[in-house]
């Protein structure tokens, strides 16, 4: 980790975008949660806690943020930390949500003092051993504004670093069983759109989240937790109200477009009435894998059927199947289309009808 680097909303826009066609458990009828936040100098700026319960408040659900973040504790020294342990079994937790740092979740190799995969398996066992029904929640970092271009001879800019990020994050998820809140990659996006402006997200250390930064966060972490829009949530920090729209449509998008990728279980009631939410692609059988694996799907509505497989930067390497039948098992070699092996790592495979994504589940290819 580095370490020198290291207005409320106009009513015109008080209008609540409902992403999915799934009917979302009425809150006013549910029992408050409870949520622990777990993390460092990350939660801590610009009081990240505050944000949250403010957003909650805002939107009429019942809930209440608790929090221990220390400045400078890495994941892997809250996994040994007695007062994290403590925190962990102090109630059973409706979620506990966990911030990690940039370098070690880009550079595992790297900066070894501090190991993730580790660090996530053993506070994933000391919250599943408190309350086996709580979900743990992993927030994707982002990478430091400047990359890792301030060490001698390294070369990787932002983007480079955060598509390590990026790349570590999902695969340690479908290893351990986390959900991932996809904070670094809402970050990415916004930096993009906007063509990086120096400090916008980030403070001037190159590091830290300014307040623009922290409630783009808190954006993103409501979107996954609740699985509901926060656009048009009226509480703004102190920011301008465009960038207040713009934080909450990208981190409710960001989330929401996505549950499968990012591992979210859906906490949502299906409308049985719904044919579509009843087709089923399985989870590939096994997973991880070398050599081969297995596919299969069920649909409820007839049409025109494909299974594709796409890498992690959106390109498509192979069609595994094409056709109208309303339930098929394949099997998989880990090629593309010319038969060539595809390298280790993880993949995305795709169920469409008619051309509708209508799911998106991620494997691991081990070669």
């Amino acid at each position: 980790m580095k370490t020198q680097k290291g207005v409320f909303v106009s009513s015109i826009f008080l209008i609540l975008l409902l992403i999915n066609s799934t009917i979302p458990a009425d809150q006013s009828q549910m029992s408050t949660q409870d949520m622990l936040l777990i993390g460092s100098s990350y939660f801590n700026y610009h009081n990240l806690r505050n944000h949250l319960q403010n957003l909650a408040d805002s939107a009429g659900i019942a809930v209440e943020f608790d929090i221990y973040a220390v400045n400078g504790l890495y994941l892997y020294d809250h996994a040994y930390n007695l007062v994290t342990e403590q925190k962990i079994q102090e109630k059973d937790w409706d979620y506990v949500i966990l911030q990690g740092a940039g370098s070690v979740s880009a550079y595992p190799d790297y900066y070894t003092n501090h190991p993730v995969y580790p660090a996530l398996v053993i506070l994933r066992n000391k919250i599943i051993n408190n309350c086996d029904s709580t979900r743990m929640v992993f927030c994707m970092p982002w990478a430091f504004e400047d990359g890792m271009t301030w060490v001698p001879g390294w070369t990787d800019t932002y983007v480079d670093m955060q598509n390590h990020i990026y790349d570590n994050t999902l695969q340690w998820s479908n290893m351990i069983g986390f959900e991932i809140s996809p904070v670094g990659w809402s970050w990415k996006k916004v930096l993009v759109d906007l063509n990086f402006p120096l400090h916008y997200l980030h403070i001037s250390d190159w590091n830290h989240p300014s307040l623009r930064g922290s409630y783009l966060m808190a954006c993103t972490i409501f979107a996954t937790v609740f699985q509901q829009s926060c656009i048009g949530v009226n509480y703004n920090p102190g920011i301008d109200e465009d960038e207040v729209i713009n934080f909450q449509t990208v981190g409710t998008n960001m989330v929401l477009d996505s549950l499968d990728l990012w591992n979210i279980h859906p906490i949502y009631l299906v409308d049985p009435n719904n044919e579509l939410e009843q087709n089923c692609l399985q989870q590939n059988v096994p997973n991880p894998f070398s050599g081969s694996t297995e596919i299969s799907y069920t649909l409820y509505k007839k049409g025109f059927v494909e299974i594709s497989v796409y890498n992690l930067i959106g390109q498509r390497v192979n069609t595994l199947y094409s056709g109208h039948d309303l339930s098929y098992v394949l099997n998989w070699d880990g090629t593309d289309e010319d038969g060539n092996k595809l390298p280790t790592g993880v993949y995305l495979y795709r169920l469409f009808l008619d051309g509708e994504n209508l799911e998106t589940k991620r494997m691991i290819l081990l070669q």
